[in-house]
């Protein structure tokens, strides 16, 4: 994987340049597709543009916690019983990191004591293609970087990143479906 990822003599051109813009476009284009979303698994109108500064925002708090979660996933990577504890890690970052997502996205609209179900489920899910990756995601892209060269691991990491676009939308779905049923329960059970 390592002769993917050559460094190059950083220089600054037209299409670094181009490449720069379409990937900040391409990322708000992600936090608004994910906020509207979740607008709809909670029921929530759209709002369109109003607010648009919350998707850059998102941004960045994304970058920040991407960025943490490589500094403090590393030394516990590297600690003894490291195998097992970097998920928990993984989790205690990510899940409330979803959990402030959609209160975010969704401008406060929705409580937090509504959202954190499904915060809880997509952390979970996002523990568990972290765990998948490690076993499928690796070998593939390298075997297909072999078999296909550069293209074959770049459709190797598209996938990946709809897989990642799976748990998101199937751990908010999940939690509201959890959350749902549980309402409906007690419903009937105080009819009784």
């Amino acid at each position: 994987m390592t002769h993917l990822l050559t460094s190059a003599p950083a220089t600054l051109n037209v299409a670094t340049a181009t490449s720069l813009l379409f990937v900040a476009a391409g990322t708000l284009a992600v936090a608004g597709s994910l906020q509207q979303i979740y607008e709809k698994v909670f029921g929530q109108e759209h709002r369109g543009l109003r607010g648009g500064y919350r998707l850059l925002i998102w941004v960045v708090a994304l970058c920040l916690v991407v960025a943490f979660e490589t500094v403090a996933g590393r030394p516990v990577r590297d600690a003894w019983a490291g195998l097992g504890l970097v998920e928990v890690v993984t989790f205690a970052i990510w899940a409330p990191f979803f959990w402030w997502t959609m209160h975010f996205l969704l401008a406060g609209r929705v409580p937090w004591r509504r959202l954190l179900p499904s915060a809880i489920f997509t952390g979970a899910f996002y523990v568990g293609l972290g765990i998948f990756s490690k076993f499928y995601f690796s070998s593939t892209i390298t075997a297909d970087s072999r078999t296909y060269g550069t293209i074959g691991a770049i459709l190797g990491i598209l996938t990946w990143f709809i897989a990642i676009g799976a748990v998101i939308i199937l751990g908010a779905v999940a939690g509201t479906v959890w959350q749902d049923r549980k309402a409906n329960g007690a419903l009937k059970a105080t009819t009784r």
